[in-house]
């Protein structure tokens, strides 16, 4: 707990920093301000609000889809330990633990190593063979929380674009004043929060691709990063929003 607080007032301190270097970028970057430019400005931005409502949309289908599939996450090898206890209709004499492991499939079955005991001697090769290459499938549509996914990295992409590329605005005589730094404003935390929901983005693609291996705990992991920067996207949207 004490590390995890530690490593959030870091990317915290990390990202407040940036935010408050994105002005001196695009001041030094970006041509002088024109009445054209602020026209433009104005309409790239409004898209951007927009795209990032959709962006957040998505986000938050691809999360709870995503939550769906880890629920059911179980190991191929107990599934194929099914089918051979099929086989073996001997093993449920007078055995309870047969019809436990012939339960609907989840990440606690059973059917594998059930299948090794029953017996070791003779299924010993068959459950090393299952086990060789363990993967994690899931009962849930994969598929339709990947396609969500793809959705919302390409709305993101079209979200951070719009910002990017949008002409500088004109700095008023107060803003250029040197009053004392601003310690807080809409806009600086909008920027603040753009490490964070970027490093998750870029983070989840990998930590999806753990999950046929590692199953539950890539999962988890994913669930965690995937809230997070829905979270600081969140944060982002609702500070220039309301």
């Amino acid at each position: 707990m004490r590390i995890r607080v530690i490593l959030f007032v870091g990317i915290f301190s990390f990202s407040t920093i940036f935010a408050q270097s994105i002005p001196l970028l695009q001041q030094n970057d970006k041509p002088r301000a024109t009445k054209e430019s602020l026209k433009k400005r104005r309409n790239l931005l409004e898209w951007h609000q927009i795209a990032g409502l959709t962006t957040l949309a998505l986000w938050l289908a691809t999360n709870l889809e995503g939550d769906k599939a880890s629920e059911t996450l179980y190991r191929k090898s107990d599934q194929y330990a099914q089918t051979l206890l099929l086989a073996n209709p001997q093993y449920a004499s007078n055995d309870p633990m047969y019809l436990v492991a012939m339960s609907p499939l989840n990440r606690h079955s059973i059917a594998a190593d059930y299948f090794l005991l029953k017996d070791p001697t003779n299924n010993a090769g068959l459950y090393l063979a299952l086990k060789a290459n363990e993967e994690w499938e899931t009962k849930h549509s994969a598929a339709m929380h990947k396609n969500l996914a793809m959705a919302t990295f390409s709305m993101y992409a079209i979200t951070a674009s719009l910002a990017f590329f949008s002409p500088s605005k004109i700095e008023s005589e107060s803003e250029n004043e040197d009053d004392g730094p601003r310690i807080y404003s809409p806009i600086l935390a909008h920027k603040a929060m753009i490490p964070i929901h970027l490093a998750s983005m870029l983070l989840l693609p990998g930590l999806g691709a753990r999950i046929e291996k590692e199953g539950p705990r890539a999962a988890h992991q994913m669930e965690q990063v995937g809230w997070t920067g829905f979270g600081a996207m969140s944060i982002a949207l609702l500070v220039i929003t309301f």
